[in-house]
């Protein structure tokens, strides 16, 4: 089979709909946005010039439509998605919490993405694909969702491979009702590249000290921690350190903000750029995303990676600009 243009990352994960509220959850026709974290990192990599494909499976239904058609105006290969006539694309709403936070309602089980297996990986769409990436980005919602799914992802990041797997943790207590992370902690030990939060880090491994979660998870060449508005740091093999600042940021809506900031990290891998570069990468797409209602945005303007440390910290982001 005949790929129009080799992607340097394959992501592989849920797809959903993002509808206006809780109360269309469960109208397959509503008005949607495309969502899921590996769309989100789909399309923020395809915005900032990385050839790109997503790979999953997609109900035969508008939303599954919407999906697909959105990927693809963004410039995402979507020649490895299947559609399944007998399940529908997963839905979710989100609406502002009492307490500032944002709440989220799922209508995702028994959904397309659910019904995903390792037989995906065999069609020759999709295998070709993987074959010829650099790297494949997938996380541990996808892992979450259905048993069949995370067998999926434990064939993914089997070794050996020829390409390289970032993971990030993702974290979501309720999709985990036993509570107990031992499945994601395996998942982000085989990685080469594990992204996670701080405070997912407390949760899932118990320590978000970097020493400790380097021996928690001692062969990925780089754990990757997000600590909030504060910072982010990645912790090399050897136990190194590598800092570096977030921007100060008026946040309109945090959704999605993680996933830019894994996209702003693997652009930095794709080019081969050094730690520091990349996690500032990661901070521009956050910062980007957190600035806007929807799950994803275009990065912020590349010059400004190049700001000396002083003039980042008094960088301002916006919803109307960034100053600085």
């Amino acid at each position: 089979m005949d790929i129009p243009d080799r992607s340097a990352v394959v992501c592989f994960g849920e797809a959903l709909a993002l509808v206006p509220d809780a109360a269309a959850v469960d109208d397959p026709r509503a008005p949607a946005q495309a969502a899921g974290a590996e769309v989100n990192v789909a399309l923020d990599l395809a915005a900032a010039g990385v050839t790109v494909a997503w790979v999953g499976r997609l109900g035969a239904d508008p939303h599954g439509d919407l999906v697909a058609r959105t990927l693809a105006a963004a410039g995402v290969d979507t020649g490895g998605i299947g559609v399944d006539p007998d399940h529908p694309t997963g839905r979710y709403a989100k609406s502002p919490g009492p307490d500032g936070s944002t709440v989220m309602t799922y209508r995702r089980a028994g959904s397309a993405a659910s019904a995903t297996g390792p037989e995906l990986l065999e069609t020759p769409a999709v295998r070709d694909r993987i074959a010829d990436a650099d790297w494949v980005h997938v996380g541990g919602i996808t892992a979450a969702v259905s048993p069949s799914c995370a067998a999926t992802l434990e064939t993914l990041l089997a070794h050996p491979r020829r390409y390289r797997v970032s993971f990030d943790v993702n974290w979501r207590e309720q999709m985990w009702p036993d509570g107990d992370p031992a499945p994601v902690v395996a998942l982000a030990g085989r990685a080469d590249v594990v992204l996670v939060g701080a405070d997912e880090a407390q949760r899932v491994f118990g320590t978000d000290d970097p020493a400790r979660l380097r021996a928690l998870l001692p062969d990925p060449e780089l754990v990757v921690v997000k600590d909030g508005p504060r910072r982010a740091l990645a912790v090399h093999r050897d136990g190194a350190v590598t800092e570096r600042a977030a921007l100060v940021v008026d946040v309109v809506e945090p959704v999605g903000a993680g996933d830019a900031f894994a996209a702003g990290l693997l652009t930095g891998l794709v080019r081969g750029e050094d730690v520091g570069r990349r996690l500032r990468r990661g901070h521009l797409g956050a910062a980007a995303v957190l600035v806007v209602p929807g799950d994803s945005a275009a990065p912020l303007p590349e010059h400004l990676l190049d700001l000396d440390d002083d003039a980042w910290a008094a960088l301002r982001v916006t919803a109307d600009r960034w100053a600085g």
